[in-house]
């Protein structure tokens, strides 16, 4: 009796109660190792409930099930708890689970968090080293405390709880991060002209988010990406086929027929329709509503806050555009967005990420850019303006007149006539529409002296965008239209117009080189290949590789010879031309 005690008192099956008790999905895992035992991966809670003595030993809970959300922490990457807190502030103290593989912070962790009922969570990554290794992530399964595995230094460890807490409910900004987003129903057909480029960096994110995926999630991770891919290739003339399959087997999968079949559903799936566009769930549209309301009514201090302020909006617009909290948009993209200059989008980028406002994460060849709220921030995404203005959600056209921040007119240039409207305008115009009506109001609010305010005021009432009665400012009842009318007349049409145009250009010409640079190679291999047709057909037999390597080199060391001969021949006569100009 003693014995069996014993035996149901370790490995998993200490912990278990923790998590059935919660209605979790536990799935058993192979006896020393973190892959899930084949066909486990679709239980359901009942199933784990009535097979609990296949969970006594290593096994694993579905992440997002019975209303937890698990996140790693891992330390052979880098991660650690101190980047969790400085990510996600106060999260920390919360159930933590020691895992097995070390790192230069000590060995890794699982933080468990409550979720909101009905929360439904999206694998992600949250943070990447140098390497684009995860650091921080929200995988499919996640070990019970008690299994026993081998980590990074093939060293055999426990899980084990190290923090003994309840669950702790997780942040809005966690929420928001980890959040799986949502279809938007619509009647309009998607779009037929995708832009490509924006395409082409959605299919390498997804692809290797599959190639990423290791044992226990492999075909979850599979199975979740395969459709949106599958779209994707079709925008891109891409073959869905090898493009996935290439995907599972660099994630280490070998079994050849259950791809073949999860392939052809996938594209039979892509068949039935466009998925339409994906939105944002509640928690995510939150967060960035709350981000918005604090770029909008803030204290922008400086010289560069005004710009900094617009490039962070863009940011923003971009985010809601796609539905999602992070966004890839290269500079140019954002500086057409904001109307500044490349140059300005850029020194703004990394101030904002200096200051805690944004989180840039190198993936391969571009940057994901993520939205960060400031703990010390929190009493300015309340601004207090007499509108009672909370966030976005509050925000009337009405007060501002369908005149938004990010309109066209904030980028007339400044010239020997007129002043511009490129600099504190937009914002002032925000804040007087939030209920600041006058410059002594103003200057309170943003600690300026009310006489350097009264330039752009003055201007946006020569301009008409503000009416002034006595000492208040108020939005012009036609400010909205008047705008469109004067960033026509006022020069910033033309100002992005040029700048878009110029950048088109430039983008041109990159894919031209590009094209002339990969022209010369071309044009080498069909030479070689026309060369290796013609020994063939003299040989009269199939050469072999290394015969046809021998033959290419000699060929090439003939031709380099050549080369110099014709180089000494040129400068001998380039010298005697020489000397016989000077008379020798």
């Amino acid at each position: 009796m003693g014995e069996v005690n014993k035996r149901v008192s370790s490995g998993a099956a200490a912990h278990l109660d923790f998590y059935l008790d919660r209605g979790c999905v536990v799935v058993p895992c192979l006896p020393g190792k973190k892959r899930v035992v084949k066909g486990a991966g679709e239980w359901i809670p009942e199933r784990s409930k009535a097979e609990r003595e296949k969970l006594t030993r290593n096994a694993a809970v579905r992440n997002g099930t019975g209303g937890i959300l698990v996140v790693d922490i891992d330390a052979k990457n880098g991660g650690s708890l101190d980047l969790m807190a400085e990510m996600f502030p106060s999260t920390t103290m919360t159930r933590t689970v020691q895992t097995v593989s070390p790192g230069p912070h000590g060995l890794g962790a699982q933080l468990i968090y409550a979720l909101p009922e009905g929360f439904k969570i999206r694998q992600s990554i949250l943070a990447r080293n140098d390497h684009g290794e995860p650091m921080i992530e929200v995988a499919a399964f996640a070990m019970l405390p008690g299994s026993r595995a081998r980590g990074a230094d093939d060293v055999q460890r426990f899980y084990k709880v190290i923090r003994d807490l309840s669950p702790y409910p997780a942040t809005p900004e966690l929420l928001s991060a980890v959040e799986a987003r949502v279809t938007v129903e619509t009647s309009e057909p998607a779009p037929a002209d995708e832009d490509t480029a924006d395409a082409g960096i959605q299919l390498n994110t997804l692809v290797a988010r599959v190639a990423a995926a290791g044992p226990g999630q492999r075909n979850e991770v599979f199975t979740q990406y395969a459709l949106p891919i599958v779209r994707l290739c079709d925008v891109l003339g891409e073959d869905p086929e090898e493009v996935l399959t290439s995907a599972y087997e660099e994630s280490g999968g070998t079994d050849a027929s259950w791809i073949a079949s999860a392939i052809r559903s996938a594209v039979r799936g892509a068949t039935g329709g466009p998925l339409g566009p994906r939105g944002l769930g509640q928690w995510a549209k939150e967060h960035l509503s709350k981000i918005e309301t604090w770029a909008r009514f803030a204290v922008w201090s400086g010289k560069t806050g005004p710009s900094d302020r617009r490039v962070l909006l863009a940011l923003i617009a971009a985010c809601i555009e796609h539905g999602n909290t992070e966004t890839t948009q290269g500079k140019r993209k954002l500086a057409l967005r904001a109307g500044v200059s490349e140059e300005t989008v850029e020194a703004a980028l990394k101030r904002l990420t200096a200051q805690g406002h944004l989180q840039t994460l190198k993936q391969e060849k571009w940057s994901v850019r993520r939205l960060l709220r400031r703990a010390d921030d929190n009493t300015h995404i309340f601004p207090p303006l007499v509108r009672g203005i909370h966030t976005t959600e509050d925000l009337s056209d009405d007060l501002w007149k369908g005149l938004g921040p990010l309109h066209m007119v904030w980028s007339v240039p400044r010239t020997d006539r007129s002043p511009g409207m490129d600099g504190r305008h937009g914002h002032l115009y925000d804040l007087v529409g939030a209920g600041l009506t006058t410059a002594k109001a103003l200057g309170d609010y943003s600690g300026s002296r009310p006489d350097s305010l009264n330039r752009p005021l003055v201007r946006m009432v020569e301009v008409g965008l503000l009416v002034k009665s006595g000492r208040e400012f108020a939005p012009a009842d036609d400010a909205g239209d008047l705008a469109a009318k004067l960033a026509l007349e006022l020069g910033a049409v033309e100002v992005c117009a040029h700048r878009e145009n110029r950048y088109r250009d430039d983008d041109l010409k990159w894919v031209e080189a590009q094209r002339r640079q990969r022209e010369p190679a071309q044009q080498t291999s069909d030479v070689q290949d026309s060369i290796v047709d013609l020994l063939e057909s003299s040989y009269q037999h199939e050469l072999s590789d290394q015969e046809k390597v021998e033959i290419l080199q000699e060929l090439a060391a003939e031709a380099e010879e050549e080369r110099k001969r014709r180089e000494d021949e040129q400068e001998l006569m380039r010298q005697l031309g020489i000397l016989r100009d000077i008379g020798i």
